[in-house]
């Protein structure tokens, strides 16, 4: 009895191509992506040829998964969106690697994770709108939730969401993977000013995460062991199953251990009275504040302990995320000179400092 094989497309980047003998491999291209015709196929069906390849069509190819729509022509079944977003097929006892043009992603999987003997990958960076095996409505209920429980700090963009799919002719695998795999997702700080270029309000990238859909509650779930790389601007952290993943951020209540007031001493009339480097400061831009929080409050207390001037940080606040004091008291009157305690508060989180004011 004659075997049947699988009719196969290998998909390759750029001008990196199958190796095979002969030459004049039939090429189709369309953006970041090359397919060439596959090798010879026993299965039924009338042969395609270009250069040294043949093909014939396939039965296996009309068994596809449901949302994976099917079109014909002649004797040939073809899947919608096999190119965007591409599909890499692998084979169960090897390496398994995908990673997208730009670098956004990648993802890698060692032999026999998955228990299929071929199986194709897809890296989807449009889950929202051009869903793989994900009902969209999930995530957004999932973002929904997390930006009612934490803000809007915590909002996933699409520039930092993925979703990771497996599947053959039968359907897509949702299950565990028999062996860890490693995914890498990048972030965007083109700018290198610590912002997530794109969000608003501002998200520091020192608070991203990676995080995990869980699809049977429809919350994001923050996964247990994240490798970060700001150099690289990258996250790396254990793959176990396909599903949706994305990068998200927090409000930022950590207090830099760099945070200061100055001038100190304020002393605007003063020989050295400048804005200058060791000038001691105008009453037109009063002490400043530096590396602030992103929430809270800067308070201003007497040495006995009386409250002068409460300054609310603004959620808006960006680098060098500062806050200035006009060295008022709260009833719009000129703080008196003398030694005060200056405390901010960020959370559970508080420092305190001293500054002068020299009139």
């Amino acid at each position: 009895m004659k075997k049947k094989s699988r009719h196969i497309f290998y998909i390759t980047i750029a001008a990196v191509l199958l190796s095979a003998g002969g030459a004049g491999a039939f090429v189709l291209s369309g953006g970041d992506y090359e397919l060439e015709s596959s090798v010879v196929d026993n299965g039924g069906g009338q042969q395609l040829s270009g250069g040294a390849y043949s093909s014939r069509g396939a039965i296996a190819q009309a068994s596809l998964p449901d949302n994976a729509a099917v079109t014909r022509g002649g004797v040939f079944a073809n899947r919608t969106g096999f190119y965007s977003p591409p599909h890499f097929v692998f084979q169960e006892g090897l390496l398994a690697s995908v990673s997208m043009p730009g670098g956004e992603a990648s993802l890698s999987l060692p032999p026999f994770s998955v228990d299929k003997l071929r199986f194709d990958i897809t890296m989807n960076r449009n889950p929202l709108n051009q869903p793989m095996s994900i009902d969209p409505a999930k995530i957004n209920e999932a973002n929904e939730k997390i930006v009612h429980n934490d803000g809007s700090w915590s909002q996933v963009y699409s520039s930092n969401l993925a979703e990771m799919a497996i599947f053959d002719e039968q359907d897509f695998y949702t299950r565990p993977l028999a062996k860890k795999g490693t995914l890498t997702m990048a972030y965007k700080d083109e700018n290198n000013d610590g912002i997530l270029d794109g969000s608003s309000p501002p998200v520091r990238v020192n608070t991203l995460s990676a995080w995990g859909l869980d699809q049977t509650h429809n919350t994001w779930v923050e996964l247990p062991w994240v490798n970060s790389d700001p150099s690289s601007k990258m996250f790396t952290g254990y793959f176990d199953m396909p599903g949706v993943y994305a990068m998200i951020g927090a409000q930022d209540l950590n207090i830099s251990r760099n945070f200061k007031a100055y001038p100190v001493p304020f002393r605007p009339n003063g020989p050295q009275a400048g804005s200058g480097l060791g000038q001691t400061g105008t009453e037109a831009e009063g002490i400043t504040f530096e590396n602030a929080p992103q929430a809270g409050n800067i308070e201003i207390y007497t040495l006995d302990g009386r409250l002068v001037r409460k300054l609310g940080i603004p959620d808006n606040i960006t680098w060098p995320y500062r806050v200035n004091w006009d060295v008022k008291t709260a009833a719009g009157g000129r703080a008196a000179s003398g030694v005060y305690i200056w405390r901010v508060v960020s959370g559970s989180n508080a420092k305190t400092g001293k500054l002068m004011v020299i009139w």
